[in-house]
């Protein structure tokens, strides 16, 4: 009984036992598994992408990464232009007052007369609220992104700005204001720092050229088209608003301003909606999911190179706030290029503020003085033209076998830096009180060259950044933005002060100054770049990251 016993179990572990051939068709379902997931397996359980993966977002077809990058540059295009829209013209009171006297107010002026606050609080509560906010936001979300993906923030930072700005135009109340422009400009600033991100996850270093020049073409032309649509939608919106008055039993006035937060909502919660349908971008993730279907279906103990793993708390805290404030204090590069940026937005911000108020002074009706904006928005397009030069020399690496370098994007920030001094000479030297009988386009032709100027410093700094620092570009960015954000927000204080005290001539002229002495950036940053990056431990690490998981050549 006990041998006819023992011949069962090893009948029974026989047949339990897959044969030679059973096993060879189980290693090749696996394979065909492995196969469609576009990963590659090697001996030691390790999973990485497979260079043809179709899932790898490098990979994915044209349609679905225009539609991605599209959506998302919308958002930022359209959260850049609010934060300029209710933007104040700053010397009314004094000189402009004593030209003209407009009979309607402007968005911002009519906000400040409904609230009774003086110019300075109309600042603060609608210009430096926005930008602590997004200098808050940039800081702390970025890194969140890289751990975390790109989908969710840009879902949540959509549904967030367009509730603050409908909750702006429904409440009757300062203090929503203060906390609803800090807290959409906390929300703004995922699309105009994570894009970046986004490009590098989706694009070679070839393609980003084109790429981070339409992104910055879009946050500029934001900050051009805003004070416009401010001051048109304020001031025109016709019978419909006539209609909600009755409605709503509230002033002409009150509901014009606030029209312009209700078409932000609107605008804004359409593009949120089509957020919805954008894909994670984050390679990391994806492929961690991957993994996990694996390890579940084969019940093996597979592993990835997954350098954004968070282990518990203490290190996500790392990654949210130490990471992204200790390299705008102790990465070199991160601060020179940060130094150079805000010196070159102060610059814009400074000269720009006082633009509507200047033009008020030749002559121009309290709408169409905001108009000239667009010729520096003309000068925006120019920015394609160095981008000829930049393929040019990725051509002739790719013939010689060489990597691009991230200096070889600097060009076009030397022509810059020129375009914006002659700009601001060209200006302060043609306009009133000096000059008065001048045609209001000589002036305006300077403002094609800051246009120009503008553009091309914030392409070439943030092409340099995204080079150097290329899977982790958003962290770089997170420093670059938060200096930004505070800059944009104090510069306004500033300006009004200057133009209020000064001859616009005497104050553009300060300007143009600081903007000729700003020369000797490009010198500094093509003479020190290469070396600061090669004694950066972060630019190392960042390099180490992106030559283990790439799947392409830059």
């Amino acid at each position: 009984m006990a041998d006819q016993s023992e011949s069962e179990i090893s009948i029974d572990q026989t047949l339990e036992s897959p044969s030679h051939e059973e096993k060879l068709v189980i290693d090749r379902c696996k394979d065909l598994e492995i196969h469609d997931l576009g990963v590659n397996i090697s001996s030691k359980g390790l999973v990485s992408w497979r260079d043809d993966s179709p899932d790898h977002p490098r990979n994915w077809t044209h349609a679905r990464k225009s539609y991605d990058i599209v959506v998302v540059a919308m958002l930022e295009f359209f959260t850049e232009h609010h934060r300029r829209e209710l933007k104040i013209s700053h010397k009314m009171k004094n000189w402009i007052a004593r030209l003209t006297h407009p009979r309607q107010p402007s968005a911002a002026d009519q906000a400040r007369t409904e609230s009774g606050m003086s110019h300075l609080k109309a600042l603060v509560a609608f210009s430096l609220m926005y930008q602590l906010g997004q200098a808050l936001g940039g800081l702390i979300v970025p890194p969140c992104s890289e751990t975390f993906g790109r989908r969710m923030p840009y879902i949540i930072s959509g549904a967030t700005f367009a509730l603050c700005c409908l909750l702006i135009g429904i409440v009757p109340s300062m203090a929503m204001v203060y906390v609803g422009r800090f807290v959409s400009g906390f929300a703004s600033a995922v699309p105009s720092v994570v894009l970046a991100g986004s490009v590098e996850d989706l694009f070679n270093a070839r393609s980003r050229v084109w790429l981070v020049l339409l992104w910055n073409s879009l946050a500029t032309a934001g900050l051009v088209v805003g004070p416009v649509f401010g001051v048109y939608v304020s001031l025109g919106l016709g019978w419909y608003v006539v209609i909600l008055r009755i409605l709503h039993k509230i002033r002409l006035t009150m509901l014009r301003r606030r029209w312009i937060y209700y078409i932000s909502a609107i605008v804004t919660a359409a593009l949120t909606v089509a957020t919805l349908f954008i894909r994670e971008s984050r390679p990391s993730l994806i492929l961690a999911s991957k993994v996990a279907a694996l390890r579940k279906q084969f019940d093996s103990d597979l592993s990835f190179d997954n350098h954004d793993a968070v282990a518990d708390h203490s290190e996500l805290l790392n990654i949210i706030l130490i990471r992204p404030a200790s390299l705008l204090v102790t990465e070199p590069l991160v601060i020179l290029v940060t130094t150079l940026s805000a010196i070159s937005w102060a610059i814009i911000y400074l000269f720009t503020e006082a633009l509507t108020g200047i033009y008020r002074t030749i002559g121009f009706s309290r709408t169409s003085a905001s108009l000239p904006f667009l010729a520096i928005g003309l000068g925006v397009l120019l920015s394609i033209f160095p981008r000829f030069q930049d393929m040019k020399v990725a051509r002739r690496r790719k013939l010689r076998g060489e990597p691009l370098e991230p200096e070889d994007k600097l060009s076009g920030f030397i022509l810059a830096v020129v375009a914006l001094a002659i700009g601001l000479w060209w200006f302060a030297w043609t306009i009133p009180p000096l000059v008065t009988s001048i045609p209001w386009i000589v002036p305006t032709i300077g403002l094609v060259f800051v246009g120009f100027a503008v553009n091309e410093m914030a392409y070439t700094l943030s092409s340099y950044l995204a080079d150097s620092y290329t899977v982790y570009a958003a962290s770089a960015f997170a420093a670059l933005a938060f200096v930004r954000a505070i800059i944009s927000g104090l510069m306004p204080l500033i300006a009004y002060a200057m133009y209020e005290n000064m001859s616009a001539n005497l104050a553009t002229t300060i300007i143009a100054s600081v903007a000729t002495l700003f020369g000797v950036a490009p010198y500094i940053l093509l003479k020190y770049s290469k070396n600061l990056r090669r004694i950066s431990r972060f630019t190392k690490y960042s390099l180490e990251v992106h030559e283990r998981t790439r799947i392409e050549a830059d």
